[in-house]
């Protein structure tokens, strides 16, 4: 059995490696996006952290002492701050890599549609589960989300976004299948049964995707606000 404390902050620094030096490809050019990625990631980021903190508070899930550093705040240890600020970078990255060599292919004829699926079905999931804490919790906030980006804003870049979702799922799977036992013999984030459906891919609950669907969104929408702002900003 792989026992190392460094085990959440290694498997980080591993995701990071492979979108960080490929943010220099000429035709991604993802380092000019730096600053709106930074402006993106820290508020939503921050929101997600203290949410982490109430429910790791709230015993809704917890880490693994064998696979955590002894680094910690606010019950939340080193590796699970350092998600919070490489997940998102990763996943823009793929975000601005599909818009870039896919440009034809963004869905967006499809974006409404899907939108509004996803909205009815994670409503619905909220009534049924509603004594669930970290699902209702989950899906009611992912519903008001999109809802906001399809139906007030209508935002543009809502196509493009679920095509990388779906990309993105793939190495989403191999990265929490590790944090939640697939690869080990034991878990690093373990989540309380009562507080989630119990429906699991792998060893992921099925939650965590729409968490993921959830964060990646409202990162997505702050990243082309910004950098679109700073556009209309050296045009002027």
């Amino acid at each position: 059995m792989l026992e190392t404390k460094f085990l959440y902050v290694v498997l980080m620094a591993l995701s990071l490696a492979g979108p960080l030096f490929l943010s220099f490809d000429r035709k991604v050019a993802f380092y000019k996006s730096f600053v709106p990625l930074l402006l993106a990631i820290l508020p939503v980021s921050f929101f997600f952290i203290v949410w982490d903190i109430a429910f790791t508070e709230l015993g809704v899930w917890g880490f693994n002492e064998k696979y955590i550093t002894g680094i910690s705040f606010a019950g939340l240890p080193l590796g699970e701050y350092l998600f919070f600020l490489v997940i998102p970078y990763c996943c823009l990255f793929i975000y601005e890599v599909m818009k870039a060599y896919f440009p034809n292919h963004r869905l967006e004829s499809f974006a409404q549609p899907i939108s509004n699926f996803l909205i009815g079905f994670a409503a619905v999931i909220a009534i049924i589960y509603y004594d669930r804490l970290y699902t209702v919790f989950n899906f009611s906030l992912l519903a008001l989300t999109i809802i906001y980006f399809s139906k007030r804003s209508r935002a543009p870049w809502l196509g493009g976004f679920y095509l990388a979702f779906v990309v993105i799922c793939i190495p989403f799977l191999i990265i929490n299948g590790i944090l939640t036992g697939t690869l080990l013999a034991e878990e690093v984030v373990w989540y309380n049964s009562k507080a989630i459906i119990g429906l699991r891919v792998g060893t992921i609950p099925v939650e965590d995707f729409f968490y993921a669907l959830l964060q990646i969104m409202l990162t997505t929408a702050l990243f082309e606000h910004f950098k679109h702002k700073r556009i209309s900003k050296n045009q002027i």
